[in-house]
């Protein structure tokens, strides 16, 4: 073998570029230009091919299966003679070293030109694409007919706005009054803001600054960027809000500082829930400018679909509304099965976005069904995956939001019961300043915490390949956690320096002066912020309201409930035998939610299996009550065995008063639980076990609209494992090193094992879920409701007809599921189906063996109960025949699958 000696190897430096793929009027070149310089060109500051270049760029929409991006190195060997010979001849003479680039990939994100030792690599537009049309059609509206003429994605991310931001001109703070002088913030005790609650109740969190992260979840940004931003948080004294994705094990130690998201999507485990600061709950797609959210499946990978309880490399989608709530009415039913879940001092918010042409209404609607806090969603707030129409079509500017938010909440005398959130465009400090005068409580800011961590806004977070780490989990490890998060406070705490400026200078002393002061005024073109804050008088801009004082029932304290029942109480509890207590709800004795909070005392006194007698119709039973096994007997109210764990749960009818009661259930039920299991002797209304993680469900009739709605994969078993308690008194310096110490061994196997290894290091992890189960029996008086098992991301639903009917399901059947399937037995036309999934009339053996289990199980659960006479009747012929013919019945059935949804696994340099 020939070994290389420097005396005798001459080196060659080229730079080239690659060639486009095609001439014409398709070819429409690069955005962006990158130039390299040589060293002909700058002596001592040209390329020295070191490759440094190729390892930072990771863009390459063309080809994303590519180990390199915009930049490739390659070395050719000569002889002597200046023929190519192989790397491993033995006649190499000199070797020559070529650094391509293909400028069609860039998106203008700097890491090469910031990464780069020799400062060679600079990155400007490109006239040739930049300069074409006139003023109206310009290079804009031209590229982007020709991107959408050749089928070019139509998706996007990190949005600024369609126009410069209109926070940046045309608004004046005004002068500090004579009563009210200017005083010195640096000197004096003047324009504070350290100290000030989220939440105006019970439920509160202690703040030490008034801007605050906004949601983004763990899988749009990296695990690196994620952590940052949660130990920023815990730094500046301020809550974290997790984004829709719930938050990885290892950050567990920061759950008293998080508030969960709980988007349309209802991704996560949900388990030790009320170890978190509080839940947020997503009313209409916020940074989706009101459409439904999505994660793609190349950035699902496997610790993501763990993490969500999904399926990995498949398309994550969420509904565009909250199917949990339906209308206004329902909104403080959805509050009181919170309230019954997480406690009476966890924060419960709400995030709704400015598109609505009823946005009063709805910010009063909120408040009034009990929400802690609101947060305002405008419409220049960025995003991590939306199409470019709706970012840059949608949504309100965050000062008039936030003004007439503020506004309706003082007319109707609830401004003093909750806080208020504005972000959505938010740039700097003097911004900030604007919307807490304009009336916000806090202002978020999401972009701006990503820079300090290298955003530089190239807008590719949707496809996985940021070069800085922030939205690519592959190379997360660029980003340092501990020097990340000490930046984003330096940020913020600059930021809070200068709006404590600005507020001495109008003779404030404290954050409470300042929101809602409106001491400013705008003097720009647009007409509906002029009308709003520019003409009349500034004291004109809030009308005279009577402030009225409104006391919710559900702020009612657990002690006033059982003051209120006491006898009530008293008489239940004295029927504990062992650790089971017998509760006759008497129709009507006591309410929902005290009958949830004596479940809650019953437990303290070791009771583990609950019988309900009487019930009609009360709601959240079981939600937040920790039980081995309940039985209810009678009509089960909405909400109820929400978010439950590990329990057995059954539902039976009764007589009350010689009327006979239904085991039947209402809205919501089950919603979001992991149970053993949950049988219903009777029919189920609409958003039946919605978002179910786990465990298996049966109902002995039929079903409503959107059954099995995000039905999920199973949890995985490391999370039943998770205890949080030890970490409850954990000081802030303590958990701030137990995330860095977790980090710690996470980079070692990193280290160690490589992106793809460390990921695939996790299937079993996967494949020892075990996927919800649910099976409905289907009653004689009607069918199953429309879009059964709709976005369904896992699981398995069947339907056994068991009393025959022609049609068993409505329309819509399984629409937008991305795993999971769906059995039925009976009648489905193609067009019964949804969009996205097939049907198939052949069951395999593995499927016939699980359907065989699954209908014994649920004949020995259901044919011993008197449910009713004809259905009874009906059952025990479908059980005589199945057991006469169990393979004729199972021929009856047919599957309906996803068409696809998956990928395969990119490529990644390890």
């Amino acid at each position: 073998m020939y070994r290389f000696n420097s005396n005798e190897i001459t080196v060659k430096r080229s730079i080239k570029y690659v060639e486009p793929d095609s001439t014409g009027i398709y070819a429409q070149g690069a955005k962006y230009w990158v130039k390299v310089t040589d060293d002909k060109e700058e002596p001592g500051r040209g390329c020295i091919h070191c490759a440094t270049c190729v390892e930072a760029c990771t863009h390459n929409l063309k080809n994303p299966d590519s180990e390199t991006g915009v930049f490739d190195m390659e070395t050719v060997y000569y002889d002597e003679k200046g023929n190519r010979v192989q790397p491993d001849n033995d006649s190499i003479n000199f070797i020559e070293k070529i650094l391509w680039i293909n400028p069609d990939e860039c998106c203008n994100c700097k890491r090469c030109v910031k990464m780069c030792p020799q400062r060679a690599i600079k990155v400007t537009d490109n006239p040739d694409y930049n300069d074409m049309g006139v003023n109206l059609s310009n290079a804009e509206i031209i590229n982007n007919c020709l991107s959408r003429a050749d089928g070019k994605s139509t998706v996007s991310s990190a949005h600024l706005g369609k126009f410069s931001s209109k926070l940046s001109e045309d608004w004046l703070i005004d002068a500090a009054e004579i009563l009210s002088p200017q005083r010195d913030h640096l000197h004096e005790y003047a324009g504070r803001m350290d100290n000030m609650y989220l939440g105006k109740r019970q439920a509160r969190f202690h703040c030490k600054t008034p801007i605050f992260d906004v949601h983004m979840s763990y899988g749009s940004n990296s695990h690196e960027a994620f952590l940052s931003r949660i130990m920023a948080s815990i730094k500046l004294g301020r809550p974290f809000f997790t984004g829709e994705g719930y938050i990885h094990p290892d950050m567990m130690p920061a759950a008293k500082h998080c508030i969960l998201q709980f988007g349309s999507g209802g991704y996560g485990p949900w388990v030790e829930l009320d170890k978190f600061a509080g839940i947020s709950m997503k009313y209409g797609q916020d940074a989706k400018k009101g459409k439904g959210g999505r994660l793609q499946a190349k950035k699902n990978d496997i610790e993501i679909a763990l993490l969500r309880c999904v399926e990995a490399l498949r398309n994550l989608t969420a509904p565009n509304p909250q199917h949990l709530q339906y209308s206004i009415e329902e909104l403080p039913m959805r509050v009181e099965s919170l309230r019954a879940l997480l406690g009476e001092d966890k924060l419960i918010g709400a995030d709704v976005y400015g598109t609505a042409w009823n946005f009063q209404e709805i910010v009063v609607a909120l408040a009034k069904a009990g929400f802690d806090y609101i947060t305002v969603k405008a419409g220049d707030g960025s995003t991590g995956a939306a199409h470019l129409v709706d970012m840059q079509n949608r949504g309100l500017n965050v000062v008039y939001l936030t003004h007439i938010a503020d506004l309706a909440l003082r007319k109707e005398g609830l401004r003093e019961q909750i806080s208020v959130i504005a972000e959505g465009g938010v740039l700097d400090s003097f911004h900030a300043f604007l919307v807490l005068l304009a009336g916000a409580d806090f202002v978020g800011m999401g972009m701006r915490t990503l820079h300090p961590l290298g955003c530089t806004l190239c807008r590719r977070c949707h496809t996985g390949q940021c070069a800085w780490g922030i939205t690519s989990r592959p190379y997360g490890t660029r980003i340092d956690p501990g020097m990340g998060s000490e930046r984003i406070v330096k940020m913020v705490e600059s930021f809070v320096e200068d709006m404590e400026g600005l507020a001495a200078g109008l003779g404030m002393s404290s954050h409470t002066d300042v929101v809602g002061a409106r001491r400013f005024r705008y003097h720009g073109s647009d007409p509906l912020l002029y009308e709003t804050f520019g003409r009349g008088e500034a004291d004109k801009q809030v009308e005279e309201v009577a402030i009225k004082e409104r006391y919710h029932k559900i702020f009612k304290t657990k002690e006033e409930l059982r003051i209120q029942f006491k006898d009530f109480f008293k008489e239940s509890l004295e029927n504990i035998e062992d650790n089971t207590i017998t509760i006759d709800v008497g129709v009507d004795q006591v309410d929902s939610r005290s009958l949830n909070v004596l479940m809650k005392d019953a437990t303290e006194r070791g009771v583990k299996k609950f019988v309900l007698e009487n019930v009609v119709g009360q709601r959240i039973i079981g939600t937040g009550v920790k039980a081995d096994e309940i039985t209810v007997k009678g009509l089960v109210g909405n909400h109820s065995f929400a978010f439950v764990r590990n329990v057995k749960i059954n539902v039976v009818p009764t007589s009350v008063d010689g009327f006979k009661v239904p085991g039947n259930t209402q809205v919501g039920v089950a919603n979001t639980s992991n149970p053993h299991e949950i049988n219903i002797a009777g029919h189920v209304s609409d958003l039946f076990a919605a978002y179910a993680v786990s465990g298996t469900f049966r109902v002995a009739k039929s079903g409503g609209v959107r059954n099995l709605l995000l039905m999920k994969a199973g949890i995985p078993e490391e999370w039943n494992k998770i205890d949080l308690t030890k970490y409850e008194n954990y000081s802030d310096e303590k958990i701030i090193e137990d995330l860095l110490l977790n980090y710690q061994e996470r980079k070692a196997r990193l280290r160690k094992m490589g992106w793809n290894k460390f990921i695939r290091s996790q299937e079993d992890k996967i494949n020892d879920r075990k996927p919800p189960v649910a099976v409905f029996g289907v009653g004689i008086e009607r069918g199953m409701g429309d879009y059964f098992m709709e976005y369904a991301q896992g699981g398995i639903g069947i339907v056994l007809n068991v009393v025959n009917k022609d049609n068993p399901i409505g329309y819509y059947i399984c629409s937008g599921m991305t795993a999971g399937a769906a059995y039925i037995r009976g009648n489905v036309s193609d067009s019964q189906l949804g969009v996205g999934v097939k049907k198939i009339e052949y069951l395999t053996d593995s499927d016939k063996t699980m359907l065989k289990k699954e209908i014994e199980d649920f004949l020995d659960k259901f044919l011993n109960i008197n449910i009713d006479e004809a259905y009874d009747s009906k059952l025990r012929e479908f059980a005589d025949r199945y057991k006469s013919e169990p393979r004729i019945v199972l021929d009856e059935f047919c599957k309906i699958i996803p068409v696809s949804s998956g990928i395969r696994i990119s490529r990644i340099s390890e």
